[in-house]
């Protein structure tokens, strides 16, 4: 049913027509059509109480209208609400109404809302899935819009800015994002009197501690099958990609590709890692929250969780990522708000997405302890309340370190593609270039399609 949901939405011609916004009002006309007229069913008021009564009713700030605002339901709960209060109270004529949805069945929902004409004004999006709503047309472009702003690009990680932008036009700007540090237990590493990993450290002084700290029953690091806090990594610090710039092939018949992969699956071969089939049964934070594992390669999206458990908490901290042959790359990626091309309320959308990449909104977030802000501005504040952590690499890493999380149109095929191959290399059923073989040919064609 999913697949062909997809295949739906890529009718672009066909939906955009017809879609509306969640409200339940008709479905706006096309952009180049002009607007049907009104049928006039009532006697005409004369012309001065007609102005006079306009002008009582308008809204102070000129916007009007119920934006419904779609999210996947997670730790920014609160942050929404207030931001909602907020850009209410200075705009009377405005009414946001929030559409939480959990992560497991937000997909599933804005795919059925968008081919069904009934998608929210304003919704959350994500790098797998910002080219195939592009492309369709169920989601407008927002570059004319940023040139009457106070936006400034500028201050926003420019690997995002990349993410969202599809066949040269930005349709979002990231409210949160994410990068990847390596995370590892000091108590762990005391006991077997090893120093601390830092900011010089390589793969191979990673590879080397976690022989070290791997005995019995106790793990060096996880190093099960992960994209965007794995390979998605590694990859490009040997040298080789997931998807070329233009989008049109994909790296994994290249040996650098594989080599950053394969540099997990020797840890996971040598036995420094529990094995991928413990790391599905468990996850990996509950593994490392175990303390029985050293090091964890994930985001500071972790430090939340950590810091829930007191005593665990004061037993880890975070440094970068080691590097390659001396290069260090993080992948980033984050939530963008997108508009849809059939809200009726098109400025009042935008000025609701404004204020969500601007610097109220980006406070509230940063204070908030849910996620980093984009804007370079305010993404301290998020730092600050984790102050046992060595959090500020997150944001070294996003400035001058990230490469864009890896997207185009086929992304959510492809994704499977290489998830369902490359999981039977980390489970040793099958090796990387066997794996990486047949993830070229499947995903080369998925791109040919595009």
């Amino acid at each position: 049913m999913k697949k062909k949901i997809i295949a739906t939405l890529l009718c672009a011609s066909m939906i955009v027509a017809t879609l509306a916004g969640c409200g339940g009002s008709a479905a706006a006309p096309a952009a180049d059509a002009p607007a049907p007229a009104a049928e006039d069913t009532t006697e005409a008021a004369p012309a001065a109480d007609t102005a006079d009564a306009t002008e009582a009713e308008a809204p102070a700030s000129g916007l009007e209208g119920e934006i419904h605002y779609a999210y996947w339901h997670d730790a920014l709960g609160p942050y929404l609400e207030e931001c909602k209060a907020n850009f209410e109270a200075a705009n009377p004529g405005v009414t946001i109404v929030l559409e939480p949805t959990s992560w497991g069945e937000y997909w599933t929902k804005l795919e059925t809302a968008a081919s069904g004409g009934a998608v929210a004004d304003v919704f959350q999006l994500n790098g797998p899935n910002i080219g195939k709503y592009a492309s369709a047309g169920i989601i407008v472009p927002i570059d004319d819009l940023l040139k009457s702003s106070d936006i400034d690009l500028a201050n926003y990680p420019a690997a995002l800015l990349d993410l969202y932008t599809v066949d040269s036009n930005l349709y979002g700007i990231a409210m949160d994002y994410d990068t990847i540090g390596l995370w590892y237990n000091k108590e762990l590493f005391d006991a077997a009197g090893i120093a601390y990993p830092d900011e010089n450290w390589t793969w191979d002084d990673m590879a080397d501690a976690a022989a070290k700290l791997t005995s019995g029953d106790q793990y060096g690091i996880i190093a099960g099958c992960a994209d965007q806090a794995g390979f998605y990594n590694t990859v490009p610090m040997y040298g080789g990609y997931i998807l070329n710039d233009d989008k049109t092939k994909s790296g994994f018949s290249l040996p650098e590709t594989r080599a950053g992969i394969q540099c997990w699956v020797d840890l996971m071969k040598a036995g420094y890692s529990p094995s991928q089939d413990s790391i599905t049964e468990n996850t990996d934070s509950v593994l490392f929250m175990s303390g029985k594992v050293a090091m964890l390669m994930a985001g500071d999206w972790f430090a939340a969780e950590f810091q829930s458990d007191p005593e665990f908490a004061a037993k880890v901290d975070c440094t970068y990522i080691p590097t390659v042959n001396g290069k260090r790359v993080s992948v980033i990626h984050g939530k963008a708000n997108c508009i849809s091309a059939s809200t009726q309320y098109p400025e009042t959308a935008w000025k609701w997405v404004e204020y969500l990449a601007g610097p109220e909104a980006n406070e509230i977030l940063g204070k908030s302890g849910a996620a980093i802000p984009t804007h370079k501005d305010y993404s301290a504040l998020y730092f600050e309340q984790f102050p046992q952590y060595n959090m500020a690499i997150f944001a070294d890493e996003a400035q001058n370190m990230s490469c864009p999380y890896p997207t185009s149109k086929t992304a959510a095929e492809w994704g499977d593609v290489i998830w369902n191959e490359l999981i039977m290399a980390y489970t040793l059923e099958t090796t990387v270039d066997e794996a990486c073989d047949n993830i070229a040919e499947k995903m080369d064609a998925l791109l040919a399609s595009e």
